[in-house]
């Protein structure tokens, strides 16, 4: 099969393995974010003035692109989220084809890539950065490493360049992504230093870390012409620096530990494919797995730096599970003997079908069942909201305004920002001020907020319960108030 034709069919099996998330309104609220935010700014809205979080810029361009291609509704914006899924997976097909030389190995990577991405809420359904930069880190490997770990593999010097554009374009999404673009630097260093070609090593080292740096650069120029270099400065590193988490050693081993058992069928697959390559002394898969343990290694260390315990920071590890567990399709190996059957290699296309269409309707079911709160908000607000007239959520459900297009009346989008001490803390959020934005803004005419919830009880659900009055239910746990 060519390779343009395994791309629509990793595309179509991600599509498949994920169709049933795609109905309810929020699975995950940073998607939600996302969301909200690229609305704000395709209405005018800067970022880091008029809106504000904690990611960089990137992932809100992407959204606002994807809004503007699909329309925005969520079914299409979770679509698109898929075919990024399966666009990685064609890029891990083209890595582990050049790597190897073995197309089932690179389509073994492809499709072990997208199930995994589309197993748990959240470790791959629910759309979040990882899924987005993932796509360019892969694309860089496959353009940058894999020609040169075969014997003969190309060395045209235009693969640096482009592969630090597409490393440059993932950190502007998440920093996280520079342990990918260290890995590949460091794999530069050992691929001419063995050949004594210092030249070479130099001028393909400028060039990959001079096209890494234009998107950086381009985003620096971005707020340098609006005159918003301090707020750049001090949301990208003092509210960063602002998130201490002292976390135990052991709680963090638990977290890898969680991961490489959740997704063990693979992790076994590639240890035991990649230990018989090197017995075997097989070059090209010893030298293409070490590459991968080392960017193991360094996403590993990446995600642990931070403390903090999100499934969805894993998905990150998911591209090098994929690759090396696709090595046990390497022709020749004998790891896992009875795996092997011309009966069980006849019927894997349709394993792999049959298992990607009970993802998804186990998808379906699943979230069919779950309370779609945002929802139940934009059709009980619906007809009751004026043309100009906009609310504000006490908590969470945001991506409601997304539905009723609505503008949010603060610029904390992510309301966990303006009621979590840690958050009002880091962004140094005057909650009092925040109260009196929402109070003199004569648009806004409704609060909603959970029963019994924390929130109102703070400075500014205070405040604002001096203007506005509980008034209504919607649904089993939500309550709203209007202005007096």
């Amino acid at each position: 099969m060519g390779k343009y034709k395994w791309l629509l069919v990793l595309i179509a099996l991600a599509i498949v393995a994920r169709w049933g998330s795609f109905f309810i309104s929020v699975i995950n609220h940073d998607e939600s974010t996302y969301i909200v935010i690229a609305d704000e700014m395709l209405r005018g809205e800067l970022y880091l003035r008029d809106v504000v979080d904690t990611k960089p810029i990137g992932v809100f361009w992407v959204y606002a692109a994807l809004i503007k291609l699909t329309g925005g509704s969520i079914f299409a914006l979770r679509t698109a989220a898929a075919a990024v899924v399966g666009l990685g997976g064609w890029g891990l097909f083209l890595a582990g084809r050049r790597a190897t030389g073995s197309e089932r190995v690179a389509a073994a990577a492809g499709i072990i890539y997208v199930l995994i991405c589309s197993l748990f809420t959240y470790y791959g359904v629910s759309p979040n950065t990882e899924i987005f930069f993932n796509a360019f880190t892969i694309m860089a490997v496959a353009l940058a490493v894999t020609p040169r770990i075969r014997e003969g593999g190309a060395d045209a010097l235009w693969h640096w360049p482009a592969t630090g554009l597409l490393l440059g374009l993932a950190v502007i999404i998440k920093p996280f992504a520079a342990a990918e673009a260290l890995a590949v630097g460091l794999f530069l260093v050992w691929f001419y230093g063995r050949r004594a070609a210092l030249g070479r090593m130099i001028g393909a080292g400028l060039l990959l870390v001079g096209a890494f740096a234009l998107p950086l650069l381009f985003v620096y120029s971005y707020y340098y012409r609006l005159g918003l270099l301090e707020e750049l400065a001090f949301y990208t590193l003092d509210v960063g620096a602002a998130y201490p988490v002292d976390l135990p050693w052991y709680l963090r081993l638990k977290y890898m530990g969680d991961y490489l058992l959740r997704f063990s069928p693979f992790v076994v697959l590639g240890a035991g494919a990649l230990v018989q390559c090197r017995g075997f002394k097989r070059k090209e898969g010893t030298k293409w797995g070490y590459y991968l343990l080392l960017q193991f290694i360094l996403v590993t260390t990446v995600v642990l730096l931070t403390g903090k315990r999100f499934g969805h920071y894993q998905v990150q590890l998911h591209p090098v599970v994929a690759l090396l567990a696709g090595l046990w399709w390497l022709p020749g190996l004998t790891v896992f003997r009875w795996l092997r059957t011309d009966r069980l290699r006849r019927a894997v296309p349709y394993l792999v079908g049959g298992l990607a269409l009970v993802l998804g309707t186990a998808h379906y079911f699943n979230y069919k069942n779950k309370t779609d709160r945002p929802s139940q908000i934009a059709d009980y607000l619906q007809d009751k909201l004026g043309p100009e007239e906009t609310y504000f959520l006490l908590n969470g459900n945001q991506v409601s305004y997304h539905l009723l297009n609505r503008p949010v009346p603060t610029p904390y989008v992510h309301s966990s920002l303006l009621f979590l001490d840690h958050h009002v803390r880091a962004f140094q959020i005057d909650e009092a001020a925040e109260a009196e934005r929402i109070i003199n803004n004569p648009n806004v005419g409704y609060l909603i907020g959970r029963k019994h919830d924390q929130e109102i009880k703070g400075v500014l659900g205070q405040r604002l319960l001096e203007v506005f009055e509980l008034t209504d239910e919607v649904g089993e746990d939500l309550v709203v108030y209007r202005r007096r």
